[in-house]
């Protein structure tokens, strides 16, 4: 049965920019809040809330057992189907929530935190917030309700930023981030019913359920693997070099990281059901595949430049130079989070062409190299230089699993390494010239004064030097550097399910 069509160019246009505004915004706002409260905090605060943080990220890996993807990619589903995904998800996650409140002392223990167990259970309890989310936010995105779903998300994120901010000068300490973070997935859900126009039945649609479940296992295997590499690395330097540490790589990790989160989601969110429905399509998936991948690295690669050699300045600023020693593992992360987002963009091809197998391989091959080197890092690392060895294996991984994605993604689309580089060459070039130009203002930093001039002027100076390489080289203005724009979609052309 035939859809009617879509003009794909102007629908990944209008949602990268509904979703790009909202996604921008929520990360802002994350990252003000995150730094606002870096001033209320010792290391040790920060370091034990990330436990909790991180044992709750990978709890949300098993939000749905994979339904999510199935709702995404299936515009049958009635909705007696639908409801039955959503009594699902909402009860798996009330059930999660439930085992992990009873094992939370045992985690504690294994932390040498005790305080740290009832972090833990309201860490847990946001789980049941997400799940019964799920379903609506996914039946957002799938019939291209970009301004809707982007505005859900940023209410929360803007929900839990005001929240984290007020308890934490309010003397809430790392209390204040575990409530926060908790809040967020309730102010998700309450956002949902008012601008989501799904009710869930009374129904469990037993069969057409456990059919999804069949398929969304496999992508829930790949999540959760992916989401416990991602978490490990906290997990481990909390527990082999202490919180305080853990305080200080926490802060490197969101400041390094912060690009990748903002760039990737507003990528991942619009393209997967465009590439849905390009499936079969092998030109022009690749296409859209490719223009993703260079508006990745045209966005990505300036910030972290800018981050390389602004950092310090940014985290003198913060917390009387309390967090400066987070500076070195900043100025790594910040590039390993490009090559981790590039990787990243394949298992959206994977799952939206029906191929969510190659997306549990990615997870296995990064579990292997991260973890593994994680591990190898902390027991070989000089003393005093654990976490910066940790930051080169995020750096050094990537490379390994973008080989294996070239690799696989061949039976999905014809994307090779010749044809991949030629496309983000010119892009990547872009940057180099840009960390040159930046490395070299970072020399006037005596003459300037104060950490505030110097990163004004950092900022002034790669904007100049990156808009003159964008205009001059590439032929670019800045809205163009949107996957949509980019795109060799023809308008008006009709789309198969």
């Amino acid at each position: 049965m035939s859809e009617a069509p879509i003009d794909a160019r102007q629908e990944m246009k209008r949602g990268l920019w509904w979703m790009g505004a909202a996604t921008v915004a929520m990360r802002v706002l994350d990252l003000v809040g995150s730094l606002a409260v870096l001033a209320y905090l010792s290391r040790e605060q920060l370091g034990v809330a990330t436990l909790a943080w991180s044992l709750s990220v990978v709890l949300e890996a098993f939000n749905g057992l994979g339904v999510g993807t199935v709702v995404g990619r299936r515009r049958d589903l009635t909705h007696q189907e639908l409801s039955g995904l959503f009594w699902f998800a909402t009860l798996l996650g009330v059930a999660v929530a439930a085992v992990v409140c009873l094992v939370s002392p045992w985690l504690a223990g294994f932390f040498q935190a005790p305080g740290l167990a009832p972090m833990i259970a309201v860490s847990a309890t946001k789980l049941i917030f997400v799940s019964a989310a799920l379903v609506p936010l996914q039946l957002l995105t799938r019939e291209l309700r970009f301004k809707e779903a982007g505005a859900v998300q940023t209410l929360a994120t803007l929900g839990e930023a005001i929240t984290k901010v007020t308890l934490v000068v309010l003397g809430f300490g790392a209390w204040g981030l575990v409530i926060a973070n908790t809040a967020r997935g309730a102010f998700l859900m309450l956002a949902l019913l008012w601008l989501a126009p799904f009710r869930p039945q009374l129904t469990l649609a037993l069969r057409s359920t456990v059919h999804s479940i069949r398929f969304g296992l496999r992508v829930a295997a790949a999540s959760i693997i992916s989401q416990s590499c991602r978490n490990a690395d906290f997990l481990l330097i909390g527990t082999v070099l202490g919180r305080e540490v853990l305080g200080v790589y926490r802060v490197a990790f969101d400041l390094g990281m912060a690009p990748l989160e903002i760039v990737l989601n507003l990528v991942n969110r619009v393209q997967f059901p465009i590439y849905a429905r390009l499936q079969g399509q092998g030109d022009r998936l690749r296409e859209a595949f490719v223009s993703s991948a260079r508006s990745l690295v045209l966005v990505v690669g300036p910030v972290a430049a800018l981050l390389t050699f602004g950092s310090q300045d940014l985290l003198q600023l913060v917390g009387g130079g309390r967090w400066l020693a987070a500076v070195p593992l900043v100025q790594i992360l910040c590039w390993a989070s490009l090559l981790r987002g590039l990787a990243l963009l394949f298992p959206q091809l994977y799952l939206a062409t029906g191929r969510p197998e190659f997306a549990l391989y990615d997870s296995l091959v990064v579990a292997i190299t991260l973890v593994g080197g994680f591990v190898l890092a902390l027991g070989l690392a000089p003393a005093g230089s654990g976490s910066m060895w940790v930051a080169w294996v995020w750096l050094l991984s990537f490379p390994i699993a973008l080989a294996v994605h070239f690799h696989l993604v061949r039976q999905c689309a014809p994307i090779t390494p010749a044809l991949f580089g030629a496309d983000i060459g010119k892009a990547a070039l872009g940057v180099g010239w840009l960390a040159l130009v930046l490395g070299v203002g970072s020399r006037l930093r005596p003459a300037l004064g104060n950490p505030l001039a110097s990163l004004a002027f950092l900022i002034a100076l790669g904007l100049g030097a990156y808009g003159l390489y964008l205009r001059r080289v590439l032929h670019l203005r800045p809205t163009d550097l949107l996957p949509g724009r980019a795109s060799a979609l023809r308008v008006g052309d009709p789309l198969a399910r």
